[in-house]
């Protein structure tokens, strides 16, 4: 039973970082993608998925290089 609740919390751990890792911040202007920090994502920024931001037509930010999967 504990290695059972050891797993799971390993499992859902892997995921949420899984989940930050393909996560990139888009604008309200330009068709880049970027990092939250990114200086150059300015205004509002939107967290998107890298696939659904690719499938929107976005490219990745030259300046942040996010990751590109």
């Amino acid at each position: 039973m504990k290695l059972i609740k050891i797993l799971l919390i390993s499992l859902i751990i892997t995921s949420s970082i899984f989940a930050q890792a393909n996560t990139v911040y888009i604008s309200d202007k330009g068709k880049k993608y970027h990092r939250e920090n990114c200086r150059t994502l300015r205004g509002n920024k939107y967290p998107i998925s890298i696939q659904k931001a690719k499938e929107r037509g976005y490219t990745a930010c030259k300046v942040c290089k996010p990751p590109m999967n």
